[in-house]
């Protein structure tokens, strides 16, 4: 069967490191991007993400990437879009919002993949004909929410990455595809999952547009029954969970 030409945008913060991967990765592999929609971070916007990073990973972690993101990745992200010609690059100031709806609507977009963003609302969702997909960082159904993989390995499982469909409840649409990683627990633990999800995300990605061009994109049969919406792990927690995978392995 003939690929087909899917109208496919990408939504994500316009400082954000997965924002400027997932553009260059799907671009270089061939995926054909029709327009950009990125969010402008104001300062209590970024102000939210980095006292969340903070508490997951640590005062002088969250400074650095902060500061990585808006020195660095806000250039690289536009230089992206120029140097490939996306002609439909928009700046808006809040992702769930009519201005969005509007953006999407009028430009027919059939898939939306997520590179950076909080919760999706309803205004966004209820878009009729849209498929939105994101890239999750841990196994799906059982592990949902933020620290999905490193949840994974306190329960002696093997951390993955799951495309799946973006629904109204979180982490809780079909399952498009899903991989497994290894960690070598000698090494960096949280380096290598930072990683090694962001390369699995990219490549299951590219495969579930190739599949969807074709017309053959279905979700996975799943026996697994939904996994419990834990809240983010502490930075205190994380760093016991790491300790003990050392200890144990």
């Amino acid at each position: 069967m003939e690929p087909r030409k899917i109208k496919l945008f990408t939504i994500g913060y316009s400082d954000n490191t997965h924002t400027s991967y997932f553009l260059e990765y799907l671009i270089h592999h061939g995926v054909e991007i029709d327009g950009v929609i990125l969010c402008k971070s104001g300062f209590k916007q970024s102000w939210k993400r980095v006292l969340k990073k903070i508490k997951s990973r640590g005062f002088s972690s969250a400074l650095k990437r902060m500061f990585e993101n808006r020195l660095i990745k806000k250039i690289e992200i536009s230089q992206i879009c120029r140097r490939n010609i996306i002609n439909k690059v928009f700046d808006v100031n809040e992702i769930n919002s009519e201005e969005v709806r509007d953006i999407l609507l009028s430009n027919e977009v059939e898939l939306l993949i997520l590179t950076s963003t909080p919760i999706i609302q309803s205004i966004i969702l209820d878009i009729k004909g849209l498929t939105i997909l994101n890239a999750h960082t841990g196994w799906l159904p059982k592990y949902r929410g933020l620290d999905a993989n490193i949840k994974a390995l306190r329960d002696g499982q093997q951390p993955g990455v799951s495309i799946h469909k973006v629904t109204k409840k979180i982490d809780g649409g079909e399952v498009y595809l899903r991989e497994k990683f290894t960690i070598d627990y000698m090494g960096d633990i949280v380096k290598q999952m930072d990683e090694k999800e962001l390369l699995l995300s990219g490549k299951l990605l590219v495969e579930v547009v190739n599949l969807m061009s074709r017309n053959k994109l279905k979700p996975i049969a799943q026996s697994e029954p939904l996994g419990k919406y834990e809240p983010v792990l502490t930075k205190n927690q994380r760093n016991m969970i790491i300790r003990n995978l050392r200890r144990e392995n």
